[in-house]
């Protein structure tokens, strides 16, 4: 249950960041992609992710956050 708090904070961490962006077709792109890892890991309360799905969904969400990262650079250090 642990990993599971923690991946679900880490999504809503990324969800609020794209709350604060202007919309754009990235924005909504970003929404997206940590909507579908945030019902990915809801389905870990039934079912005990294997150690490489965890690794993977992790490595996922950690690119979300990169990517958010980059949409709230000013446009001039993009």
């Amino acid at each position: 249950m642990r990993r599971l708090t923690l991946v679900l904070t880490a999504i809503d961490v990324v969800l609020r960041r794209l709350s604060t962006l202007e919309p754009s077709p990235d924005v909504d792109e970003l929404r997206t992609r940590a909507e579908a890892c945030r019902e990915h890991v809801q389905r870990w309360r039934k079912v005990q992710p294997t150690v490489e799905e965890g690794e993977k969904v992790m490595k996922r969400v950690l690119r979300l956050h990169v990517d958010v990262a980059q949409l709230e650079r000013p446009a001039t250090e993009r």
